[in-house]
């Protein structure tokens, strides 16, 4: 029963010394940030930090790092070490190591900023706070969990040959949709085919009442015009909170017009109802099949977004698009 008593006795001892041991560098660190001596101060809490793991001493040489840049040199390798502690602490779903590693990783504290990774912490936060987010139970009955928000973007899109569009959608946490229309507003009407023979266009067929004259003194010796019409549907996937990237398809039309005048052997067949137009039965300029979309989205603040991607139509034409918008 003595040797109990000495052997409790001793490891008393201990214990106080060691208190009061982790008590005086804390002690000290604190008497040296009174006096904004950070220099002393990080000397007593890294004492603290590699001997100890102790918070108050990764607390206040985080206040150290945020109160001075310029120790940001000196401090780096103590702030790893309070890294991997809080790290250990964390995995222990150590809520108050967690909101520190939060801070951390969106501030660059000690590290690189790293927005996914602070992101995941705030995942498991929120699991740790609300750990019944599953819905089960009796029919009828639902936990309590928050609901995930959507937020829905909106804006102008446009192709280098259909500069006019609109693009709407919504994202999730992770994954989102969206839809698309873009077109360059010609919506030009044709009653005939055309082809080329050489530098100079025919109508494909002949005409019965009267022979084409084509206008215009471009590189084609005809007046040109284009419609053409994409849309597309797709998926969005957050990469990080401010970038998405989007993918999808759809249907695409282009048509290659060409315009011209019905005229006969003599200036009384001339059929003043014209000019006409025909379109190209050449399918590198009059096409209609798959599009696909591939695009970047940055998002900038809170509210506005720009993306830049490209577009193939029916596989063989590409084409480069752009957009600006809004979430709401």
């Amino acid at each position: 029963m003595r040797k109990i008593s000495v052997m409790f006795a001793l490891l008393l001892v201990v214990v106080v010394a060691t208190a009061q041991s982790r008590a005086e560098y804390n002690r000290k660190g604190d008497e040296a940030m009174k006096s904004l001596d950070y220099h002393s101060a990080k000397m007593w809490y890294e004492d603290g930090v590699v001997n100890y793991c102790d918070p108050h001493s990764i607390s206040q040489l985080t206040t150290i790092w945020s109160a001075d840049s310029t120790m940001h040199n000196v401090l780096r390798g103590v702030m790893n070490k309070c890294l991997t502690c809080l790290d250990n602490r964390a995995s222990l779903d150590d809520t108050t190591s967690i909101i520190m590693l939060i801070r951390y990783y969106s501030e660059g504290i000690g590290v690189y900023k790293n927005e996914t990774k602070a992101e995941l912490w705030k995942s498991r936060l929120e699991k740790i706070k609300n750990p019944y987010q599953a819905e089960y139970g009796q029919r009828g009955s639902k936990t309590p969990r928050e609901k995930e928000k959507m937020d829905f973007f909106a804006g102008y899109a446009a192709t280098l040959e259909a500069p006019f569009g609109l693009t709407f959608g919504g994202v999730g946490r992770t994954v989102g949709w969206y839809l698309r229309f873009r077109t360059n507003m010609s919506f030009q009407n044709y009653d005939n085919e055309f082809g080329m023979e050489g530098s100079e266009p025919f109508i494909v067929g002949g005409l019965s009442d009267a022979l084409p004259h084509f206008t215009g003194k471009n590189e084609y010796k005809v007046d040109t015009k284009v419609n053409a019409y994409v849309g597309t549907v797709g998926l969005v996937f957050k990469i990080v909170p401010s970038f998405y990237l989007s993918v999808g398809g759809g249907y695409c039309k282009r048509e290659f017009l060409a315009k011209y005048n019905k005229v006969g052997k003599t200036v009384a067949d001339y059929d003043p109802s014209g000019p006409f137009w025909a379109v190209s039965n050449d399918k590198k300029s009059t096409y209609s099949g798959a599009a696909i979309d591939l695009d970047g989205t940055f998002k900038i603040g809170e509210s506005f977004y720009g993306s830049i991607g490209c577009t193939t139509f029916n596989f063989k034409n590409l084409s480069v698009n752009a957009g600006i918008g809004v979430f709401f």
